[in-house]
């Protein structure tokens, strides 16, 4: 039996269609409704990519009719701005640190000039980009863009990596902020409830009892060590009691 005498089932939506023609079938190649990863049937072996079969030929006549060059190779596309988002999270977070304050809508407007910017990269090397609202789940978007490209993870596990390692220097970041002013009010108590001119030089944390609450020891200027407790009460406030010795 010949190409042209078979009848031929193609698969659509989770559904088979067929049987057609091989003169409706080559239609279909036309119009882009069976392209070629499309799983058809020719009526015997089983279910296979369209490009695998007698239909492999349409595909080449298809591009050989085009004007359209394929697309770049993926080793060929760009990758500095998608690169650059790894470095979002990292940046980000020294830029807070700096500023003494969370800048949410930093990551964000980052990560969406950073992924348009990216697109538009893809779509001139002729390449699909991945679903406009991943731009919004940064690590997804940058696992689909290395599906379509058939490239290595590699910037999402950077990503990955990135993120973590920011939220580790931002948890860094907070203690310190946390103990520097916990020994300024340690001071500022032994002045005023004790009537002491000692000072506070350093506070250890002990322990995180629960979130935003400690135990801790302030280290004096004349070497004595004083538990004490720290609590954060609010966004920019904290709480230190020193319990009796």
């Amino acid at each position: 039996m010949t190409e042209e005498t078979m009848n031929w089932y193609y698969a659509n939506s989770g559904k088979q269609i067929g049987p057609v023609s091989f003169d409706e079938i080559s239609a279909l190649v036309s119009n882009g409704s069976v392209k070629p990863d499309t799983k058809v049937w020719s009526g015997q072996g089983d279910w296979q990519a369209a490009e695998n079969t007698a239909l492999s030929s349409l595909f080449v006549q298809q591009q050989a009719d085009s004007n359209t060059p394929p697309p770049l190779a993926g080793t060929d596309v760009d990758n500095k701005y998608i690169w650059a988002v790894v470095a979002v999270p990292i940046i980000g977070c020294l830029i807070e640190i700096m500023v003494g304050t969370e800048l949410i809508w930093l990551y964000i407007l980052a990560n969406i000039a950073l992924c348009s910017l990216d697109e538009r990269k893809l779509k001139a090397a002729g390449h699909q980009s991945p679903t406009s609202w991943m731009i919004f789940i940064v690590p997804v978007y940058l696992w689909k863009r290395a599906s379509l490209l058939k490239q290595k993870s590699y910037y999402f596990w950077g990503w990955i990596a990135a993120f973590i390692l920011s939220l580790g220097i931002s948890v860094g970041a907070n203690e310190v902020v946390v103990t520097d002013t916990a020994c300024a009010i340690v001071t500022d108590i032994i002045r005023e409830q004790y009537y002491s001119d000692e000072k506070c030089k350093a506070v250890t944390i002990n322990e995180e009892v629960r979130t935003g609450f400690y135990t801790a020891n302030a280290i004096l200027d004349t070497g004595e060590q004083i538990f004490i407790t720290i609590e954060e009460v609010g966004t920019d406030e904290i709480s230190v009691v020193i319990p009796e010795q």
